[in-house]
């Protein structure tokens, strides 16, 4: 490969990226929900049972006090509940209350249901090609990252 194709390769994926991130961000505006909030009701709704807060820093990708501001708004506002877990100092699950459950019906459930379109659309094969070229990507950037001393390995 040259180094100008190299270029349009890592334009292209970067303009995607971008892209990605425009129609999401789009989404939430429409519903009227900031975007980590709008992630946040995702990930609830996604889990398979209680989440906690720490689950859901790990999953996010976005700053830790982010998150937790997300959180404590849903949780003032009357979305979620909070929870100790039993045994734990300060660890929390995070609960959709009713009308917690009723803001993702409305907003975040739909976004979900067009992407189980998308991925349908596309096709079993198409979409776990997709996923594993994305995955193989990201592990060799994650790589070269690391050797150039840009990231901690993470």
């Amino acid at each position: 490969m040259t180094d100008s194709s190299t270029k349009d390769y890592l334009t292209q994926i970067a303009r995607q990226e971008k892209q990605f991130d425009a129609l999401y961000r789009r989404v939430g505006v429409r519903f009227g929900l900031p975007d980590c909030t709008m992630w946040v009701l995702y990930f609830l709704i996604s889990a398979e049972g209680n989440i906690t807060q720490q689950e859901l820093i790990g999953k996010m990708m976005f700053p830790k006090q982010t998150i937790n501001s997300a959180v404590m708004n849903l949780d003032k506002k009357g979305f979620v509940t909070l929870r100790i877990v039993p045994g734990t100092r300060n660890r929390k699950t995070i609960t959709l209350t009713k009308s917690g459950r009723e803001l993702a019906k409305n907003t975040v459930e739909r976004m979900l249901k067009a992407e189980l379109y998308a991925v349908n659309a596309m096709g079993a094969e198409r979409i776990s090609q997709y996923i594993e070229l994305y995955h193989v990507f990201y592990n060799y950037l994650q790589e070269e990252f690391r050797k150039e001393g840009l990231s901690g390995g993470e």
